[in-house]
């Protein structure tokens, strides 16, 4: 009996010493600033949507949420970043579909494997995109677009914001399924000046920036992603009104943004980060701040989120296979 006793007392003992070090770390989570990596510049629909969640974040933590631009190579920079970071949940990763699900297939020697490298914490939106075309096309709606591209073909040209961004391949894929041929110009800026004046015909813009444009007639809306339309573009047609299978759940036009953090990062801060997350996407002044640039506002679970991370990467590296498209 007594030799049992010492068997369970040696047992819990050995245990207790080879407990992980992030266990016992996160038992006092977080008791210093947290960093979120943002791998786009300052003003941007992602770094705005960050600063908002990280104010109401560092409110419920009671530390504070510190903002990191880390913009260039289509992401790549902040998301190298962010992947080897320490895994003790004090550097988060704010990404989006083009920066996790496509970018990493495009280029050639990409640095980290988003679904090998990241813990998903929480999706925080989708984001519709809305196929804009300069005022003084020929065409008005999708109808007109693809019979006249049909007629001319090759001669319309898309702007994207570069060679494998969200607007260049989901363009093409579209394009692809509508039979017709457009010329693609990568831009290394926003092209939206040069549509609304007519030096290019076409481009894909987020909801956010497109909304004050259709509204000021600066640029006409053609369609929209996703299943729905935007309730602040009520005439603007979704995709798959014009044919059902361009754009199923918004696969090819849609993005998501979504918290991540890098590999290793206990469970327990997960779910504590979650939670907290979760409940700031759901508060209403929230939801009406992402409503009001046409976001529709999400919070899920981890699991959910990286799901959807996964599928979406594995869709996209098809695609950019299909289509041969390479960034060194």
């Amino acid at each position: 009996m007594q030799r049992r006793h010492l068997l369970t007392a040696a047992s819990a003992a050995a245990a207790s010493i080879a407990m992980p070090s992030a266990w016992a770390q996160s038992a006092g989570y977080p008791n210093r600033p947290i960093k979120v990596i943002v791998p786009f510049p300052a003003g941007i629909s992602p770094d705005v949507i960050a600063r908002l969640v990280g104010d109401k974040l560092s409110q419920a933590l009671g530390q504070p949420v510190v903002i990191d631009n880390r913009p260039g190579a289509g992401g790549m920079i902040g998301s190298e970043a962010g992947s080897t970071s320490a895994a003790d949940g004090y550097t988060l990763f704010y990404s989006v579909k083009a920066v996790h699900a496509i970018a990493p297939n495009v280029y050639q020697k990409p640095q980290f494997n988003p679904v090998r490298d990241f813990k998903a914490v929480t999706q925080l939106l989708l984001v519709p995109h809305v196929l804009t075309a300069s005022p003084n096309t020929p065409y008005n709606n999708m109808k007109e677009l693809v019979e006249f591209a049909k007629r001319n073909p090759g001669k319309i040209d898309f702007a994207s914001l570069g060679v494998g961004s969200h607007p260049h391949v989901a363009m093409e894929a579209w394009a692809q399924r509508l039979g017709i041929k457009l010329n693609h110009v990568p831009y290394k800026t926003n092209p939206s000046p040069d549509v609304m004046s007519g030096v290019i015909s076409l481009s894909i813009e987020g909801s956010a920036s497109a909304i004050p444009l259709i509204k000021a007639g600066k640029v006409k809306g053609l369609a929209i992603s996703g299943a729905e339309r935007i309730a602040s573009l009520p005439d603007v047609p979704t995709m798959t009104e014009f044919g059902s299978t361009l754009d199923v759940n918004g696969q090819i036009g849609s993005s998501w943004h979504g918290i991540f953090a890098p590999r290793g990062t206990p469970d327990d801060i997960i779910a504590k980060l979650n939670t907290e997350i979760v409940k700031i996407v759901k508060m209403p002044e929230i939801q009406s701040r992402m409503r009001d640039l046409g976001l529709t506002p999400t919070g899920t679970s981890a699991e959910a989120l990286a799901t959807v991370a996964a599928s979406d990467y594995a869709f996209w590296g098809k695609i950019v296979k299909d289509f041969d498209i390479k960034v060194e």
